[in-house]
């Protein structure tokens, strides 16, 4: 019997090799980066950090059946304290501390280091710059000016409004109906939703690359306004739901929609439209008009007839 259990539990455990446990600890340290995000910071932020996460996997997945770690002593003894360092830091983390963007990549340079010699370095160069968009991220909220893309955001949703046969009114960032509306603030002006979307279309040119450079361009410049139109779409639903007063449910709506569980129904959305858009771009490179498969003219004899 403990034969039998013993051969029936080895079915379901791998085999304890060099790639296993670093594979082991690869995915322990993701959880646990993602695990931190979720406890200290916004849901927006949490999705941020599980899209850089999986865009590292996507770009060394096929690194992974050809792993064979055997790194020298002294290249393991860095890449081990520089993690204990990163776990340790992590216990210290408060919701406005920003070392926490800068940890997951030295979590995954250690992360490398463990799993080759630092001259191999370059293999993983995708899945490094994937999880460099971590401090840009951070970067991207204390340098980017929120007056006027919360102006702009007012704007747009005004005139998603008034496609509808509404009539608002725009008063700086206050978009208004007759009997109500909303007050686009700092944290509604859809930065969060641009990073998202920006951050998929770079994880998805480094993973599923296109040729062509105008491609590139276009997918790089519609990132941003996907986003934007995007959480637009948002401010005026939540203009009209606020015009409607609290009753009915309404209120329940508003805060769902204005928080941040809400808000992800508008993310994947723009989510949803880009990786439309770019899987489009990309199916037009992979079959070009004049590689496509074309009927052939049937050229059967008379005597096969």
């Amino acid at each position: 019997m403990l034969n039998l259990f013993k051969s029936s539990w080895e079915r379901y455990v791998p085999p304890l090799t060099a790639r296993n446990a670093w594979l082991f600890i690869a995915a322990t340290v993701a959880i646990q980066n993602i695990v931190v995000f979720h406890t200290s910071q916004n849901e927006s932020t949490t999705v941020f950090a599980l899209l850089i996460w999986g865009g590292v996997l996507i770009c060394m997945e096929d690194l992974i059946e050809e792993l064979h770690p055997s790194p020298n002593f002294a290249v393991a003894l860095l890449a081990s304290i520089m993690l204990l360092f990163v776990l340790f830091r992590t216990s210290l983390i408060l919701h406005s501390d920003g070392v926490l963007f800068i940890l997951p990549p030295i979590a995954a340079l250690a992360l490398i280091l463990l799993a080759n010699e630092p001259r191999t370095l370059y293999k993983f160069r995708d899945s490094l710059f994937c999880v460099l968009l971590f401090p840009a991220y951070a970067l991207l909220f204390r340098i980017m000016p929120e007056g006027p893309l919360s102006l702009l955001t007012a704007k747009v949703a005004a005139f998603w409004l008034s496609i509808l046969g509404l009539d608002p009114i725009v008063n700086g960032r206050d978009v208004l109906l007759k009997s109500g509306g909303v007050t686009v603030l700092g944290a509604c002006n859809g930065l969060d939703m641009i990073a998202q979307v920006v951050c998929i279309s770079v994880i998805f040119l480094l993973a599923f690359r296109l040729r062509s450079l105008t491609s590139r361009i276009i997918v790089l410049s519609l990132a941003p306004l996907i986003g934007l139109l995007s959480n637009t779409l948002r401010i005026a639903l939540l203009t009209v739901i606020s015009a409607n007063g609290s009753g009915h449910g309404y209120g329940f709506w508003f805060d769902f929609f204005h928080t941040d569980s809400g808000s992800l129904v508008f993310s994947g959305l723009a989510v949803f439209v880009f990786g439309s858009l770019y899987m489009r771009l990309l199916e037009h490179e992979l079959v070009p008009e004049s590689l496509a498969i074309k009927p052939t003219q049937d050229f059967t004899s008379e005597q096969d007839k």
